[in-house]
């Protein structure tokens, strides 16, 4: 499946299933209405928390003051909410004390770039660039980029894809550039409440197939009953290990049973190292997202800089 297949296919299937079932935008209205609590903090985040939450981060100050004011280009690799233009705009602006030379938003859901284009015009923000594209082919070219945002992006593609958005941000990144990376990790996972385990990390030839399916080109539950059959239903909501240690996939409640992606963060550190990030800042929190029942995970804000 090419690029503008995945993103007609899939892109807005998968787009409206996870915004469904997340419930940003609640969170975003109870978080401007309320301000940060505890109770929100254990809610699937929106960026516009993610990003709060980063520029507290001294790895956030200290890339403040090494940019001293120099416009940025931003590319942005996954967008939940439109609301994450202006968040981002504002991150910038407040926490990096600079302005934006250009804003790069890619994503495979056609309505998320729709509602960015008309943001761009009703607006008249020149300096944004929406790409209806998938991320592991931006188009941009190499080292043009100061800051790379990937907002749960890495919890919404199977992993392979996740491991090649990776390669590509480090790609298009300017040495000493710096990507900012909003996950979530799969160690508290098996204790979450009411929910079933299946180990297809080691098992038969026709298990190994649907697991190199689950990491590599499935995006929902619907794609996979397709491609596996309707006994596939079973599986919805139930913790499917994909990756031994730790790597899981749980499809949601929504019609399609969008897919999210679940791996140690040991995993994701390790493979930044070898792409040659360098782990400049890191904070962590646990909590339930926004599933019923609830999936308990760990969360973590992420500063990498790409060594020079």
């Amino acid at each position: 499946m090419n690029d503008k297949e995945i993103s007609r296919s899939l892109g807005n299937e998968f787009g409206r299933g996870l915004r469904r079932t997340s419930g940003y935008e609640e969170t975003r209205a109870r978080m401007d209405a309320e301000g940060l609590s505890e109770e929100l903090l254990n809610r699937t985040p929106p960026v516009g928390l993610n990003l709060q939450l980063l520029s507290e981060m001294s790895g956030i100050h200290l890339l403040s003051k090494r940019i001293n004011r120099r416009p940025l280009s931003v590319a942005m690799l996954g967008l939940a909410s439109v609301d994450g233009v202006e968040d981002t705009q504002r991150f910038v602006h407040h926490a990096l004390n600079t302005t934006l030379s250009n804003f790069h938003i890619i994503d495979i859901d056609e309505d998320i770039i729709n509602e960015v284009s008309r943001l761009k015009r009703e607006k008249s923000l020149s300096h944004v660039f929406p790409h209806l594209i998938d991320a592991r082919h931006t188009d941009l070219a190499d080292g043009s980029v100061d800051i790379v945002i990937r907002d749960h992006t890495g919890n919404c593609c199977p992993p392979n894809i996740d491991r090649e958005i990776d390669a590509e941000t480090f790609r298009i990144l300017k040495p000493g550039g710096t990507s900012i990376v909003n996950i979530s990790t799969s160690e508290l996972l098996p204790i979450s409440e009411n929910r079933q385990g299946i180990d297809l990390s080691h098992g038969t030839r026709k298990s190994t197939a649907v697991t190199d399916a689950l990491q590599n080109h499935i995006y929902d539950l619907a794609q996979f009953k397709r491609e596996f059959g309707n006994d596939m239903e079973s599986v919805r909501g139930k913790l499917i290990e994909i990756e031994h240690p730790g790597g899981f996939v749980v499809f949601g409640e929504d019609p399609n049973g969008h897919g999210e992606w679940f791996r140690g963060l040991g995993d994701h550190i390790g493979l930044w190292q070898r792409l040659g990030f360098i782990v400049s800042d890191l904070k962590s929190r646990f909590g339930n997202d926004s599933h019923t029942p609830p999936l308990m995970c760990m969360r973590h804000n992420i500063v990498l800089t790409k060594k020079e």
